[in-house]
């Protein structure tokens, strides 16, 4: 779990507010499978409990969610966690002091990956061999593009998929590394499946079923983003 909300306050010259971006890795799925309304799930209410608050909009952008998902479900159970997250959010946007912004530092890199394929062992159970697969071809790409941003003292990296947690909060920390509080951005500018630790990938499990690169997929994504915000978090601070 990573429990860190991550909030970016804009303000103008002013001081006055214009907009907010929060970040938190969760998975919305609060209202189930039975849930037929379009609707923003759990970060939804959030959303809009925070722009009720603060008259300013509020953009929600989803982290390393890849092995986490809510406790609660139902309607109540969304109100009730997107009115905490609210309110961790409003606490972070109360505190954050404004800064000139000197530059604003971008960065890509392409991450080429193993050929796709399905385990089926990960999928059904321990009792199916190890080496029978499904190969996915052509079907998915065989590269990924990241994609980092550094504003003032936040840096952001995009992940196109679900990075495991822990995964995502070593890439925070090469962020921190260079002087900035940074963030993942997951789901961002295509779908490439969950991204796992090697050791988790071998389990038996829903995610690991949808771990499409094989057991070192997640690690090469981590190096690459980890590189990649530090050195676009730490041009922003020049």
């Amino acid at each position: 779990l990573d429990p860190e909300v991550v909030v970016l306050k804009v303000v103008r010259p002013s001081g006055e507010p214009v907009a907010l971006l929060w970040n938190y890795a969760i998975h919305g799925t609060v209202l189930g499978p039975g849930n037929l309304r379009l609707s923003g799930d759990v970060m939804g209410v959030a959303s809009q409990e925070l722009e009720r608050r603060l008259r300013v909009p509020a953009l929600f952008v989803n982290g390393a969610t890849g092995d986490v998902s809510p406790r609660g479900h139902g309607q109540p159970a969304a109100l009730a966690a997107g009115r905490a997250l609210a309110d961790a959010a409003q606490a972070a946007f109360s505190r954050a002091a404004p800064a000139p912004v000197r530059a604003l530092a971008l960065g890509t890199a392409r991450v080429a990956l193993p050929a796709p394929y399905v385990s089926v062992r990960n999928c059904l159970g321990r009792w199916v061999p190890r080496g029978l697969t499904l190969p996915l071809g052509r079907a998915l790409p065989r590269d990924a593009e990241l994609v980092a941003g550094a504003l003032g003292g936040a840096a952001w990296v995009t992940v196109p998929g679900e990075l495991q947690t822990r995964l995502g909060r070593e890439v925070k920390e090469a962020a921190r590394a260079s002087g900035a509080r940074g963030f993942v951005a997951g789901y961002s500018n295509d779908y490439l499946g969950y991204l796992l630790a090697a050791e988790d990938y071998p389990r038996v499990a829903y995610v690991a079923c949808g771990s499409l690169y094989g057991p070192d997929a997640g690690a090469l994504v981590t190096r690459a983003a980890s590189a990649l915000i530090r050195s676009v978090g730490a041009g922003a601070q020049r």
